[in-house]
């Protein structure tokens, strides 16, 4: 052992020793290695023991002592699993008449138009709504034309989106962007 490490073992022991004398109990280490101190049976007294051997009398303290680690502990609850996706059994429908600018509100619902009905795409500045909304739209009769506001693009075109001719369409808007829609219309009509 070092000389250096001595003298702080020793420094150590001689605090510890002068603490016990008054009355208190105070240890510190200047060392990271164990460190034995023997305890005098009869009065108490603290020596420090360079071999760590201590006298028949004395009842050896081992300061700086690792045990060894604990088990581990018990993995943590497995969290719920989430609800399947897919399209909802039932669908809210909302009747829309001439014209009508789309609102959050309007996510996951059939928007039903008849008799020629134009549907605003609002800029997201003015109507937040979260990219990746899905919004379906039908016409009973009539014309169904989509027009993005000034700033809003569907389907790349800064125009308007329509469905083919006829009545008793079906289509579906999805928010692909913060100001940008796509429009997806069913070739299917009824006569």
């Amino acid at each position: 052992m070092s000389s250096l490490k001595t003298q702080k073992i020793f420094a150590s022991v001689v605090v510890a020793v002068a603490a016990s004398l008054a009355g208190n109990f105070i240890i510190a280490s200047a060392v990271n290695d164990e460190v034995v101190v023997c305890a005098n049976k009869s009065n108490g007294k603290l020596y420090y023991r360079q071999n760590k051997q201590c006298l028949g009398s004395e009842t050896p303290l081992t300061l700086n002592s690792t045990g060894a680690a604990g088990a581990a502990g018990a993995a943590g609850a497995k969290g719920a699993t989430g609800a399947d996706g897919g399209y909802p059994s039932t669908v809210t429908v909302r009747d829309i008449t001439v014209t009508y600018t789309l609102q959050a509100l309007d996510a996951g619902i059939l928007l039903l138009a008849k008799d020629g009905v134009t549907i605003t795409l609002p800029t997201n500045s003015a109507v937040p709504i979260a990219t990746g909304t899905r919004i379906n739209v039908g016409n009973r009769k009539g014309p169904l034309l989509i027009t993005p506001a000034s700033g809003v693009t569907v389907n790349s075109a800064s125009g308007s989106v329509a469905f083919d001719t006829g009545n008793f369409q079906f289509g579906t808007l999805i928010k692909i962007a913060p100001d940008d829609w796509f429009f997806m219309s069913s070739p299917d009509e009824s006569p």
